[in-house]
């Protein structure tokens, strides 16, 4: 006990936790946002008579996690480099880090768009589902896959607003968008009986909502002459190349994620009947968590970019030990709520108490889920904002492939639920012990010598 009071009262002293604790609050309240709306439209579709359309939902849901998460890399390679350049104080650097990465954002989306046909095509010719299952997942594909090019772009600007600490314009637009998401559920799912078509709907609109404000935000703050004047230089390869060669890593991490769970959410619907509805609801609670955690990530990824832009490399520890612990108390206190209060949560939910019942034989392993993820968020976002994307690939390639071989083996060889959480925990795992490795191989901080510095020139 004495220890923590001592590590306590020593992380005090450093003039960042304000700006940490601020960043990282702000953050989470702009995240639990995402999956809470996400939550109230499952529960708008979980409430109607036919379960088909909350796993039609679901698995359509599949198909835009791959794609939009897929793409993760541009909000987080968007706030390395710009943190990085704002703690180098480069303002011209700052605005052109938004340019490039929103320029690759909706080029991507509208490369999504395009293919919408065959992609289509492809992924539900995979999917194992019925019919009328089938049927409902392609509706709510149809009409929300017109939010791509919306989607990416917003990754770009809100990653590039995290990296220059203007977290409260993030959190408006999160507001503003989920909350319009909220709003066009009941309008089209409860009072107009779109179903799975409304839901796909509503999320495409309020994408181009955050759009629309978000360019408003930005044009008040730079002139479209400055924005113009770097738009020569944003597209040269030559200067482009270190936002692709970061972004390209990222990538691999963002992908192997999102694979993870897709392969958990689709084996799921092989295993037995009603058993994608069970996982997809204790899902929910591992979402709101693991948002709640990504917003402490990020808050830790801008401040370390700029610790390394600014060159005081002695206050990445101390950083890093904070935000452990602040995750770690999330994922606390989100496990213990959702023990105490599981019947109340999950028939916010759903209407079919069956379901309910059976899957409170999985929650132990939710919890363990939860515990992992919260430490993996954080070392994620250390390497991050210190542009190992090379470190991160290759824990998420490893890291990767475990969870794969255990996903299968739950699946094909033992059919079992349980089996299927324990992959995803070993996944977790593996990705905590891997990252954890590889940060005194960062070759950037040396406590001691950094300690000395300061008393030499103290």
């Amino acid at each position: 006990m004495l220890g923590y009071l001592i590590l306590f009262k020593t992380l005090l002293q450093y003039d960042f936790l304000n700006r940490f604790l601020k960043t990282a609050t702000v953050n989470i309240v702009s995240n639990i946002t995402i999956p809470l709306s996400g939550a109230i439209s499952v529960a708008f579709l979980g409430h109607l008579s036919n379960i088909s359309y909350l796993e039609g939902v679901a698995l359509g849901a599949i198909v835009f996690n791959f794609l939009y998460e897929s793409c993760s890399f541009i909000k987080s390679g968007t706030t390395v480099i710009t943190s990085q350049a704002v703690g180098r104080n480069d303002r011209e650097a700052i605005l052109l880090a938004g340019i490039q990465n929103a320029l690759m954002a909706l080029a991507l989306g509208l490369f999504f768009l395009l293919l919408q046909y065959p992609l289509k095509k492809l992924v539900f010719l995979l999917l194992n589902a019925t019919t009328e299952v089938k049927l409902a997942s392609i509706t709510y594909f149809n009409t929300g896959i017109w939010a791509a090019p919306a989607v990416l772009t917003n990754l770009a600007l809100i990653g590039w607003l995290l990296g220059r600490e203007q977290n409260h314009k993030v959190l408006l637009l999160t507001i503003i968008g989920n909350v319009t998401n909220i709003v066009l559920n009941y309008l089209y799912i409860v009072l107009w009986d779109w179903s799975s078509m409304g839901a796909g709907l509503s999320q495409a609109i309020s994408q181009y909502i955050i759009l629309l404000v978000g360019l408003v935000m930005i044009n008040r703050e730079f002139s479209l002459k400055e924005i113009g004047a770097l738009m020569g230089k944003a597209v040269d390869f030559s200067v482009f190349r270190t936002t692709l060669a970061l972004n390209r890593n990222l990538s691999v991490r963002a992908v192997v994620i999102v694979s993870i769970f897709i392969l958990f959410n689709a084996f799921s619907a092989t295993l037995e009947i009603d058993m994608l509805a069970e996982n997809v609801l204790l899902l929910q609670i591992v979402a709101i968590s693991m948002y709640m955690c990504e917003g402490v990530e990020y808050a830790t990824v801008s401040l370390i970019g700029q610790f390394e832009g600014e060159g005081t490399t002695h206050k990445f520890m101390p950083l890093l030990q904070i935000a452990l612990a602040t995750n770690l108390a999330i994922g606390l206190i989100v496990s213990l709520v959702a023990v105490f209060f599981y019947d109340p949560i999950f028939h916010l939910f759903t209407s079919h108490s069956e379901l309910i019942e059976t899957t409170k034989t999985y929650l132990p392993w939710t919890l363990l889920v939860i515990i992992g993820s919260s430490v993996a968020y954080i070392l994620d976002g250390y390497c991050s904002g210190l542009g190992e994307g090379v470190a991160i690939r290759n824990t998420y390639l490893v890291s990767g492939l475990l969870g794969l071989i255990f996903l299968s083996l739950a699946t094909f060889y033992f059919h079992s639920n349980h089996f299927l959480w324990l992959a995803l925990f070993i996944f977790m795992l593996s990705c905590i012990l891997i990252l954890g490795m590889q940060i005194p191989m960062t070759g950037r901080y040396s406590p001691m010598s950094e300690q000395k510095k300061e008393a030499v020139s103290n």
